[in-house]
């Protein structure tokens, strides 16, 4: 089960920075070597920016669109980065260079989200006008193009009183990893005009569209219905007076969809909200908004009355489909508002989720019941989008406060929940063992430099904080950091995540050399019989304590021989003198003074016996 840590130094990754200005992040993807992140800035910015996963810093800032930008998505050769926007356009970048390279115009309405082939020669986009487009991304020329598939299915004369009203949105697309399968989700918002007993709503919010290999034509499509429309939506008259219609809308959204890594199973978020107008009758308005969740079927979500004498009724799930039938595998109960992004990491083990409710939640997919494993609560408002990188050791959160979020996942070594110092040492104090292993980070049989570099890279920056410096200099020594940096740099690789641990490790190797030579207070003081005696060095010095009565007669010689740069504050790496002179007689009550000889450096401090 894997960990996930966060980190919060600034201006830094991994950790909380700024990627939009005056608005939220709407999307992020990470590019398929795992170097770079895109992110996808709101209206107060409308730019991308594109991040260095290594080094933290920010590498590219695309601009050209003049409104939100709604997705990216990276081309599977990375070469290429689409952007769709509320401007009704989708851009094509040169990820290299950071310049466009064409700009696509046809949609009349917000770009909400792009998707690449597996293959990368084709392009999907949907939009806000009810449309998804298929575009050859090398010429810029559309291929093919389809209508949304919302349809209403009910009585006969149910279309006299619930109005679809055109206000469909083509919200997310995916492809399958083979390429013959385009998803689609769709936002429908529905105007209800029903005095009837009773009117049943369902919609195709979901469906599956086949595309012809090598001839980017549209297969008869399959709808999959979703949970949430297996009820009717009506209100009962008899629970209301007066002979007036009910009056309302009911707004639903399949906001995300993504196949797992093997293709054969769908996520969908979907949410739904109602708004119904009730009129004042005899029975408590809190009973009427009772009887009408019952009488949906509606296991999850809140039921309220609002201000304006609504009956408001909000729903979010997440589905899991079987792709070869439709049928319904699972349903994921746990975010308290819209679900807006979904992802599977590339093990296709995890699915993480980010909503409405400012988080983000983790389920373990293999298991049931299948309940969050984790719940990533640190943001500052809803969370528009989540990606994994491409080795999966990575999540990105796209925030509407403007931030994005990176998130390490590695199962911590000690099996204590979570990824920290100690995990370090648990490694180092295993290497060389072999077979099952909790210090066997990446599963190869071997406990290795390897799976230091990979805890290390789930501490990310956070070892270099200053909170973080006396757990660190309390576990680990110069000297020995210093060994496992020889041993990464002899791996001589280019993977962007042992670049970063190795990083990491550097850091740690600075924050335990001191930036000056020290004598510290001796420990306990007074003392009776024996004490420690800290120091610090900044440099590979010999080392020497000498024990001095007040008169000035020495009492005992302590030499330490060569000591590397370092902190000596443990009991276990400082001086230690037992309160005995030269013969090994204890030493009598009274004041005395240590001296410390450390090369050029000398400094004297005194002590207490009391016996």
């Amino acid at each position: 089960q894997c960990s996930f840590a966060q980190t919060f130094i600034d201006g830094q990754m991994p950790d909380t920075f700024l990627a939009g200005r005056g608005g939220g992040v709407y999307s992020v993807a990470f590019s398929p070597d795992g170097q770079t992140l895109a992110s996808g800035s709101g209206s107060g910015d409308s730019t991308i920016k594109l991040w260095d996963i290594v080094t933290g810093s920010l590498k590219a800032t695309l601009k050209g669109h003049t409104r939100w930008i709604e997705s990216v998505a990276f081309s599977p050769d990375g070469t290429t980065l689409a952007s769709g926007s509320g401007d009704n356009t989708i851009k094509l970048w040169d990820v290299a260079t950071g310049s466009l390279k064409a700009t696509l115009e046809e949609h009349t309405d917000s770009i909400v989200s792009v998707a690449f082939s597996p293959d990368g020669t084709t392009l999907a986009s949907g939009s806000g006008d009810n449309t998804v487009r298929l575009w050859n991304p090398t010429t810029g020329e559309r291929i093919d193009l389809i209508t949304g598939s919302s349809v209403l299915e009910g009585r006969d004369d149910s279309r006299d009183f619930i109005n679809i009203s055109n206000r469909n949105v083509i919200s997310s697309v995916a492809f399958s990893p083979d390429g013959a399968t385009l998803a689609v989700g769709e936002y429908t918002v529905f105007d209800i005009f029903s005095p009837w007993e009773r009117d049943w709503l369902r919609t195709g919010g979901i469906f599956l569209q086949g595309v012809a290999s090598g001839k980017f034509k549209f297969e008869e499509t399959q709808s999959l219905y979703s949970t949430l429309d297996s009820y009717p939506f009506w209100v009962n008259e008899e629970y209301v007076t007066g002979l007036y219609p009910h009056i309302g809308e009911i707004y639903r959204s399949v906001s995300s969809v993504a196949f797992s890594p093997n293709g054969s199973t769908l996520a969908c978020a979907v949410n739904r909200s109602s708004y119904v107008k009730l009129h004042p009758g005899t029975i408590d308005e809190r009973t009427i908004a009772l009887q009408t969740r019952i009488e949906m079927g509606s296991q999850r979500g809140e039921t309220y009355i609002n201000d304006d004498g609504e009956l408001v009724i909000r729903e979010s799930i997440i589905e899991l489909r079987d792709v070869a039938s439709g049928s319904l595998k699972a349903t994921l109960n746990g975010h308290t508002g819209w679900i807006y992004s979904v992802a599977f990491s590339p093990d296709g083990q995890t699915l993480a989720s980010g909503g409405r409710d400012n988080t983000v939640k983790l389920w373990d997919v293999t298991r049931q019941p299948k309940a969050p494993k984790a719940t990533l609560s640190n943001h500052g408002g809803a969370v528009y989008s989540v990606a994994f990188s491409p080795d999966g050791t990575r999540l990105a959160s796209g925030c509407g406060d403007g931030t994005v979020r990176l998130w390490t996942a590695l199962p911590p070594a000690n099996n204590d929940g979570v990824v920290n110092i100690a995990d370090l040492v648990e490694v180092a104090q295993n290497f060389g063992q072999v077979g099952e292993n909790n210090a066997d980070i990446n599963g190869d049989g071997i406990v290795n430099v390897v799976d230091l570099i990979l805890v290390a890279v789930a501490l990310g920056e956070v070892a270099a904080a200053p909170a973080a410096h006396t757990e660190v200099l309390s576990m680990l020594t110069a000297e020995e950091v210093a060994e496992w940096l020889i041993e990464t740099k002899q791996l001589q690789t280019d993977d962007p995540t042992y670049l970063r641990g190795i990083r990491v490790i550097e850091q740690l190797l600075a924050a335990l050399i001191p930036t000056q030579t020290t004598l510290l207070a001796n420990y306990p003081n007074p003392f009776n019989p024996e004490t420690w005696i800290p120091y610090q060095l900044t440099k590979a010095a010999d080392v020497t304590f000498r024990i001095y009565t007040a008169n000035g007669e020495i009492v005992r010689t302590i030499p330490l021989g060569n000591m590397p740069a370092g902190n000596y504050k443990s009991r276990s790496r400082a001086a230690y003198w037992d309160g005995k002179n030269e013969v090994g007689e204890p030493v009598a009550s009274g004041l005395y003074f240590y001296t410390l000889t450390a090369g050029d450096f000398t400094a004297t401090q005194k002590m207490v016996i009391m016996k």
